[in-house]
């Protein structure tokens, strides 16, 4: 989500959660947070050495909130992983909507706790696992809506999926190898 696209999309996801609230029982009113996390950005944070004579990435854990964020949100960068190779790309996180009324430290905390808690992966991610299991729930909608395409009338047939990956996709209760 772009930085210009953050008022229609609380409009539209905050309205369309409390409506599914409500429709499960009418004096059901979650307290809701709506945050948005993205690593498409330019914004890189390094550690000069004492001497000055070298760079080095950010400590998992370490927050910028100040300075190069933005004055028109609640808004921090979070650098919750050890990098692999190269230089690592902080999250940037914006609180849109925020029912909980947390402070900026409790997100911060909540953000970089959340990072260590992905099934996939025994160190922490560069950002927070139900991000990660939203990403993957989404891919497997995809999936399934391309399902129900006619693969029929693709022009070759070197583009069709074979049958048993039709199959794996439109019924994988029949593998016991689905999961999220």
């Amino acid at each position: 989500v772009a930085e210009g696209q953050f008022e229609n999309t609380v409009m539209e996801e905050l309205g369309g959660i409390q409506d599914a609230c409500m429709e499960l029982r009418a004096d059901y009113k979650p307290r809701i947070s709506v945050v948005v996390c993205t690593k498409r950005h330019k914004q890189r944070f390094v550690v000069k050495q004492q001497n000055g004579r070298g760079l080095f990435n950010l400590d998992p854990g370490t927050v910028v909130d100040t300075g190069v964020v933005s004055p028109n949100y609640m808004n921090f960068y979070l650098n919750s992983q050890q990098a692999i190779q190269g230089t690592s790309v902080p999250c940037h996180y914006y609180v849109l909507y925020d029912d909980n009324k947390f402070t900026m430290d409790m997100w911060q905390m909540l953000s970089f706790y959340l990072c260590h808690t992905y099934a996939r992966c025994s160190r922490s991610v560069s950002y927070p696992a139900p991000v990660y299991y939203a990403h993957l729930a989404c891919a497997s909608a995809r999936a399934r809506m391309l399902s129900s395409y006619d693969w029929q009338e693709m022009t070759t047939p070197e583009e069709r999926p074979s049958e048993e990956d039709i199959e794996k996709i439109t019924r994988p209760d029949k593998f016991n190898m689905f999961f999220i």
